[in-house]
């Protein structure tokens, strides 16, 4: 995996420090996964931050924001995305496999490995039962 080079004098004192503290305190603990699904306005974007730092987790490197992925999908015409337009050009809704492949896709991020968060997702029962069941 390639490594992004970043300043360091670029970023606050505080910020580092913080990261450093945050570091320390997790370090011990072991490796978790935790995946928060909930219905629209149950409280996951609010809520995450807390649960994110009480369990050590990166959540906020992982959101599965399904209308945010399919703009993106759509914009750098992935096959998923081309699928995508067709559906929207026509004023269709988008079919269940492919929300459910576009959030297949992101998952295999390695961002994603210790947790994400669904933000519009899933939309339908069918949404679910493909997959949330099968993580």
């Amino acid at each position: 995996m390639a490594c992004s080079s970043v300043n360091l004098e670029e970023i606050p004192s505080e910020s580092l420090m913080n990261e450093l503290l945050h570091r320390m305190t997790c370090a011990p603990k072991p490796d978790k996964c935790l995946i928060l699904i909930g219905p629209p306005g149950f409280g996951k974007g609010t809520q995450s931050p807390i649960i994110k730092d009480e369990h050590c987790l990166w959540l906020s490197q992982c959101p599965l924001a399904t209308g945010d992925m399919l703009k993106a999908a759509v914009f750098a015409k992935t096959p998923l995305g081309i699928k995508a337009k067709k559906a929207m050009d026509k004023g269709e809704l988008i079919s269940d496999d492919l929300v459910v492949g576009i959030i297949d896709e992101a998952m295999k991020k390695p961002s994603c490995k210790k947790g994400f968060i669904f933000d519009g997702f899933p939309r339908t029962v069918a949404q679910a039962q493909k997959r949330i069941l099968c993580i």
